[in-house]
């Protein structure tokens, strides 16, 4: 963690830098001699080489914990797949702006599945270069079907096989595949085995196949926001090949993972390399000027403090004896606090309650509406009506449902 943190806190300072230097009319050719390293073929006329010299942690809580994350989107595995390609995922805030204030992807799971790409992108990238295909299995809850006939009920779309949750309305009951209904996924029927009482339908929860996207193109450490709106993939450098990845999306935000983290304290220096004395003041007296009145602020929202700059010593290193010329070095240090946090994804999410056991399902499932009844005596078990409640209909609610489930 120390490492990927350090790192990606140099590059942020290195990019800043760039940009700052890149405008100014006699240091241009500064730019590409900004570097983490001494990596030069050879010494240029001007650089800016950052380092990391020191680093403390900074524990909020005692295990580092944080709180939980609410979301509309979360990472889960898909089987036995090892689901590393995609390091973890976030709401596109610009997106859901965009689109009113509301997700602009349905609710559903988006199965990744990545392969090879047959060409680098770009031409010249000797990284290996990825592709994935997105395939959504969007979620429908409380729909309420359409009757045909006393055995036959209808759903507004052909379904995913074994994803119907079916309950008798109004009491919300149950229903058991195989036992009280058949399922024909290819029409959208529910076939019943005992009709329903007059005044009572059918409500129905399911998933059906959306329409696949892709093939997107991507490397490692790439973020991507385009496969599915409103959400961004982060891929870091675990990408193969014939990973799959689900990524779950919600009609509302829930709770999705927990979040722990804190805060590095990290001590960046600076050395300023010149072959001309007033260039090197120069230099470094802008790069102070730039990163502690004016960068301080923009790299504030990102979670980098800047907390204070110290100014080091000026030393001279011989360039050519004969000619008498020298390079001249100058260096600084800037003091930084930055957080750092993981995400472990929560899987289960509950979509609805019933107030049985599986048993009493299965048992409730067999029985007629007599002997229901008279069941309930000696067993305990009570239609949802007999204890005075009603099925909730809050429209901030609206697809509240259910149970604890698995990704299969």
């Amino acid at each position: 963690m120390y490492y990927f943190l350090t790192e990606a806190t140099k590059r942020r300072f290195i990019l800043e830098l760039r940009r700052f230097w890149q405008y100014h009319p006699k240091y241009r050719d500064l730019v590409e001699h900004i570097q983490g390293k001494y990596s030069f073929r050879e010494r240029p006329s001007y650089g800016i080489i950052l380092k990391t010299s020191s680093a403390n942690h900074v524990q909020l809580s005692a295990d580092n914990y944080l709180g939980v994350v609410q979301s509309y989107v979360m990472l889960a595995r898909y089987k036995d797949k090892p689901g590393l390609s995609v390091e973890w995922v976030r709401e596109d805030a610009v997106a859901i702006r965009n689109n009113g204030g509301v997700f602009p992807s349905p609710p559903g799971i988006y199965f990744i599945e990545v392969t090879e790409a047959a060409e680098p992108s770009p031409p010249y990238n000797v990284e290996p270069s990825f592709e994935f295909m997105v395939d959504p299995l969007l979620e429908i809850t409380n729909e309420t079907a359409t009757k045909v006939n006393d055995f036959t009920w209808m759903v507004s779309n052909p379904f995913h096989a074994g994803s119907t949750r079916v309950f008798e309305m109004p009491g919300s009951i149950p229903l058991v595949r195989g036992v009280n209904y058949i399922e024909s996924p290819s029409t959208g029927e529910i076939v019943l085995t005992v009709p329903l009482e007059s005044g009572s339908y059918l409500m129905v929860d399911y998933r059906y196949p959306g329409e696949s996207t892709g093939p997107w193109k991507i490397q490692e450490n790439f973020a991507h926001k385009m496969a599915i709106p409103g959400c961004v993939l982060a891929f870091g450098r675990r990408v193969q090949k014939g990973d799959v990845v689900a990524v779950v999306v919600s009609s509302r935000r829930q709770p999705t993972a927990l979040e722990y983290g804190g805060k590095w304290d990290i001590s960046l220096d600076f050395d300023i390399v010149a072959r001309d004395p007033y260039a090197q003041q120069e230099i470094t007296d802008a790069t102070v000027m730039y990163l502690w009145g004016v960068a301080r602020n923009r790299l504030s929202t990102e979670g980098i403090e800047i907390t204070a700059v110290s100014m080091g010593g000026e030393t001279e290193e011989i360039y050519d004896e004969t000619a008498d010329d020298y390079f001249y070095n100058a260096s600084f240090s800037v003091q930084t606090q930055t957080d750092w946090a993981i995400h472990v994804p929560l899987s289960a999410t509950i979509r609805r309650v019933v107030p049985l056991t599986q048993e009493q399902i299965a048992e409730v499932a067999a029985m007629t509406n007599d002997q229901l009844l008279e069941a309930g005596a000696v067993s305990n078990i009570q239609v949802l009506e007999s204890l005075g409640l009603q099925s909730f209909d809050d429209p901030f609610f609206s697809g509240k449902t259910a149970t604890f489930e698995t990704i299969k």
